[in-house]
Parts: structure tokens; C-alpha cells; sequence
């Protein structure tokens, strides 16, 4: 971290309002990315509130251990999960598939001149893919899109999530085997 962000987030620990702002602004993006991947549009905003709330409150114990970013992400990711375990919990009915961010279509998308039938078929499998993950775990469905969608290597996914890079790697082994079971099992007649 560079001399100008400490400062900045010495003095936002202190309770200036606009240093905060001036750091943690530039990181809205990415905290609406994670939040509307793992909890959608409608409580995206709700989760990037609470959020910037508790990185607010939370400032005055930021060590620089981890970058902002990380340390902004992983709080991102905990209001998420929180947010979708209580939904879970208040309603036990079926999931309906939400419009994951473009990042998981950026992935796959391939940008050579395709004809249309490849086209379709690719986006047919980007659709299948959103709506299966909507059947995963919150941590599962948040590993593999972290490292997918957003392509943060095992150690970032780590410091993010604030698990073990063993756990990091099993979710990731155990969430692509549910994908995929899932999708063969809806594919059987």
C-alpha cells in the first residue's frame, strides 16, 4: 500500500468521512460485482451497504496485513453469504435463477465470427450454468465463481472468503462435481 492510501486510511480511521470515501469509492464496483453475483439485483445494493458500513466500523482494526481491495472483498463476501443464509432461511421453496454479473459471459464468450447456431448453443450453456448455480451452496456457488468469473488465483480466494486454500480447493473440486451432477441429471430423460 502506498504511502498516500495509509495516510488516507489513517485518517478515515480517525472518522474523516471523506477520506473514506476517496479510498474506498474507487472498490464500489467490485463490492456490487460480488454482491449481485451472490445475492442478485434485488439485495445487491443492501449488501453493498452493509458492507461499506461494517468496513466503516471495522477501520480502526485494518492492520495492512492484506490489501484494501482483499480486505474490502472478504467483508463483501461475509455480507453477502449472511444475507443469502438468512434468505434461505426464511423461505424454503425452490430458487429461482438470478442474473449473475456479465463476468461468468466474458469467461465464455468467444469472440471470433461464430455462426449463429454456435452462438445460441453457448449461451443456452451460460444460462444452464447461472441457473445450476443457483442449486449450489452459497460458499460453493461464491468459490467458483471467485476464481471463474472474477479469476482471483487460490490465495486471493483465500484471504477473501477467510478459509484455507485446502478448503479453497475442495470447494472448488466438490462445487464443479455438483455442477456437473446436477446438469447430467437434468439432461437424463
Amino acid at each position: 500500500m502506498n504511502r498516500e492510501t495509509q495516510q488516507l486510511i489513517r485518517r478515515a480511521s480517525e472518522g474523516d468521512m471523506d477520506a473514506f470515501a476517496e479510498s474506498f469509492e474507487p472498490l464500489r464496483g467490485m463490492v456490487y460485482a460480488v454482491a449481485y453475483r451472490l445475492v442478485g439485483p434485488d439485495d445487491a445494493d443492501d449488501v453493498v451497504m452493509e458492507t461499506y458500513l461494517k468496513a466503516w466500523q471495522a477501520l480502526p482494526r485494518f492492520r495492512g496485513r492484506s490489501s484494501l481491495k482483499t480486505w474490502l472483498y472478504r467483508i463483501a463476501y461475509n455480507c453477502a453469504i449472511d444475507m443469502s443464509r438468512a434468505r434461505h432461511r426464511r423461505r424454503e421453496q425452490t430458487l429461482t435463477p438470478e442474473t449473475p454479473e456479465q463476468g461468468m459471459e466474458k469467461n465464455l464468450r468467444d469472440d471470433r465470427q461464430e455462426t449463429p447456431d454456435v452462438v445460441m448453443a453457448r449461451e443456452e450453456t451460460v444460462e444452464e450454468v447461472r441457473r445450476v448455480l443457483t442449486k449450489l451452496s452459497p460458499e460453493h456457488r461464491a468459490t467458483l465463481e471467485l476464481r471463474y468469473s472474477d479469476g482471483l488465483s487460490y490465495n486471493e480466494i483465500a484471504a477473501a472468503t477467510g478459509v484455507s486454500i485446502g478448503t479453497v480447493m475442495s470447494r472448488l473440486y466438490y462445487g464443479k462435481r455438483q455442477l456437473r451432477r446436477i446438469m447430467e441429471a437434468e439432461d437424463a430423460p
